[in-house]
């Protein structure tokens, strides 16, 4: 078998493997919190369905990929192909998202297993809700400070062209900060407080004053990106001083956030 189609499916049987030994080894010892009784149809549908989902799912991300480098015309019976001609980097690149992803599904039906099938979707739902709105704002925030800042620093000291991820830190603050918006319209509209999903994310906004932080920390970071992408190819040493005032302006507020997280 061919290192392509051999390191896909081994990002997904190993973990899929894992898993499965994993919840024998608690079906043939239970614990406190996980009994024999919690190994029913229901959780076994519910995890073979959300399998497939992300079975789908990683299809379609390989696909997708993959025409990006030229397979325009590929077609999913054409990927097991493909991927044993497919460049080394850009297979091991697809396959460290695959293993996360199996991770992922592993780790909701382990939770669906805790604590039945309607509960555990509605950790995972909203989980996912809190990540993506709160979570996926302060990776940014620090990846800016930590990452971003230091490379841009190296690159204008070096003269060495290093990859932007100014579109990455643009679209993710577009999706936390649109995650915020749609947070506060569904507190003070829909009643959202009588949502289960909806009430962990209800914290964040009821703490004005950290709800106002995290609305400062995504606006900041979306006129990072912009700064990145429309003025620093043009004016590298005015978007250079211009970054890093913002990175400057982000790290009181980041601090201010993080205290405020710590004492919900």
């Amino acid at each position: 078998m061919k290192f392509g189609k051999r390191s896909v499916m081994e990002a997904v049987i190993v973990p899929l493997v894992a898993w499965v030994v994993i919840w024998l080894f608690l079906y043939i010892r239970p614990t406190s919190g996980i009994q024999r009784e919690n190994f029913n149809v229901s959780w076994l549908i519910t995890t073979v369905v959300s399998l497939l989902l992300v079975l789908a799912f990683i299809a379609l991300v390989l696909k997708k990929r993959l025409r990006k480098v030229g397979y325009t015309d590929l077609k999913f019976k054409e990927l097991p192909q493909v991927l044993e001609k497919a460049d080394p980097e850009i297979i091991n690149d697809l396959t460290s998202g695959i293993f996360r992803a199996i991770l992922i599904w592993g780790a909701f039906s382990s939770g669906v297993l805790i604590n039945g099938p309607k509960k555990g979707i509605i950790l995972a739902i909203d989980f996912a809700l809190v990540f993506i709105t709160v979570g996926l704002l302060l990776i940014i925030s620090m990846v800016v400070l930590l990452m971003d800042v230091p490379l841009m620093l190296y690159e204008s000291l070096t003269g060495k062209r290093l990859s932007p991820i100014f579109k990455e830190i643009l679209l993710i603050s577009l999706v936390s900060g649109g995650s915020l918006v749609l947070l506060s319209c569904m507190a003070s509209h829909l009643g959202a407080s009588e949502i289960g999903l909806f009430r962990s994310l209800l914290k964040f906004y009821v703490n004005r004053d950290l709800y106002a932080n995290l609305q400062l920390l995504s606006a900041l970071n979306i006129l990072y990106g912009l700064v990145g992408i429309l003025i620093l190819p043009r004016r590298r040493r005015a978007g250079l001083l211009m970054l890093l005032l913002i990175a400057l302006a982000l790290v009181p507020i980041l601090i201010k956030v993080f205290i405020q997280l710590h004492s919900l």
